[in-house]
This record gives structure tokens, C-alpha cells and sequence, in this order.
């Protein structure tokens, strides 16, 4: 896989995530927890063109204390349906504690390292991590998240600033119609042959996860849209 392919795959991974449909989810985290369950999602350019396919799938959970940790799993495949990278999705987890998702931005991108570098290869990784409460409101304002990769020599850095909840807001998908949560971010990535400044607006709905990802440019044009486009088993 060519390097560009590769740093595309860094975007979606970077992403906070993912009940089931017709479930009451109103004390649900922003998280989808249910063992078993897919999320497809499509992402497209602005000018309506089929980037990439993209399906996460809910594995495992376990349970410490009051923490529940989650394994999942994500691949993406590109307008073809082909991979973008290894066959095998990557391999990630999460966890809840209180109604509260933690995820880690650096892991995240040590998953997609993994499926494509030999298994010997050292790779690692700091900072990172990233919560998302059960009980945000519109005008909260989130920790700036800092992550650092490294591998065969080089380090790519990941900041995520300035995100802060802007509103509730229902919207429908191919999937369905949720009640989400919007929240924007401002990303700066550096590193490994990227440089790369975007605005991300997310919806987020309870019991599922990500519901629609829009990326931005700078002076907020719209690059890329994400859509959730089925939840099943």
C-alpha cells in the first residue's frame, strides 16, 4: 500500500466512536456496547464522489470494577471495495466508566501501523487519550488532546484542540433519524510525510457512537462527509 492510501486511513482512526435500533438510549454512553453489532458508514468528497467504505464491529466487552472495556474492530475499504491497506481490520478498544467513553488517539493509530508493518517492528506511542462524558451540553468545552507515533525512525504528532460541544441537534441518515450531540474540533497532524490542519463538526448519538463526520479545510470548506449508513448483527 502507497503512502498516501496509508496517512487517509489516519483521519477516521483519529475519531472518537459507536445499542441497538429501537432501544430506549437515553442513559446510554456515546458508544455503541453491544457485542455483535455493525455500523456501516459511507464517507464521500464534497462533490459527492465515494471515498471510502468503512465498518466497525463491536467484539468483546469486560467488566472491572466499574469500568467495561470494549474490543472493536475497523476496516476501510476504498470506492472499489478493496482494501486500503492489510486484509485484516484493525484491532482496537475502549472504555466506559460512569456513562464516560475513553478512547486513545495514539493507540488508534498504532492499530493501523499493525496491520500494515512486519510484526518485529517497534512501535510507540504517548499521550492521546480522549473522553467523552454521558452528560455534555451545548457550549461544554473538551481537553485538547496530544498524541505522539513512532516507527522505523520517524514520529507523527496529533493535536486536537478547541473542541467544544455547539448543539444538539436530530438528524436523519440511511441508518435511521438520531437525536445527536455536535461537537467541533480543530486537528493538526505532522509527521511521516504529513502535514495536515482540518475542523471536524461530529454528531454523536447516544448508544451508537459517531453518526456523521464532516472535515473541513481551514477557512471551512468542506473536504469530506461520513454518514452512518446501517446498524446491525
Amino acid at each position: 500500500m502507497n503512502m498516501k492510501r496509508f496517512l487517509l486511513l489516519l483521519t477516521i482512526f483519529t475519531m472518537p466512536v459507536c445499542g441497538l435500533m429501537g432501544q430506549d438510549r437515553s442513559g446510554a454512553p456515546y458508544f455503541c456496547n453491544v457485542p455483535g453489532t455493525i455500523l456501516e458508514y459511507i464517507r464521500t468528497t464534497a462533490e459527492g464522489d465515494v471515498k471510502w467504505f468503512h465498518t466497525m464491529k463491536i467484539g468483546s466487552t469486560s467488566k472491572n470494577a466499574d469500568t467495561t472495556c470494549i474490543d472493536y474492530t475497523s476496516h476501510i475499504l476504498n470506492h472499489k471495495r478493496k482494501p486500503y491497506y492489510g486484509d485484516e481490520p484493525a484491532k482496537l478498544s475502549a472504555s466506559i466508566t460512569q456513562g464516560k467513553v475513553t478512547l486513545n488517539v495514539a493507540e488508534s493509530v498504532v492499530a493501523i501501523f499493525r496491520t500494515i508493518l512486519p510484526s518485529g517492528v517497534t512501535i510507540t506511542s504517548s499521550g492521546g487519550e480522549s473522553s467523552l462524558p454521558s452528560d455534555l451540553a451545548p457550549g461544554d468545552i473538551l481537553p485538547d488532546i496530544y498524541a505522539s507515533v513512532k516507527a522505523l525512525g520517524l514520529t507523527m504528532r496529533i493535536t486536537v484542540t478547541e473542541r467544544k460541544v455547539l448543539r444538539t441537534e436530530t438528524i436523519s441518515t440511511p441508518a435511521g433519524k438520531f437525536s445527536c450531540l455536535v461537537i467541533r474540533e480543530r486537528k493538526v497532524e505532522k509527521g511521516m510525510g504529513r502535514n495536515r490542519h482540518t475542523v471536524a463538526d461530529t454528531w454523536y448519538a447516544k448508544g451508537i457512537g459517531m453518526v456523521r463526520h464532516d472535515t473541513y479545510d481551514t477557512d471551512l470548506k468542506l473536504i469530506t462527509s461520513e454518514v452512518l449508513t446501517e446498524v446491525h448483527q
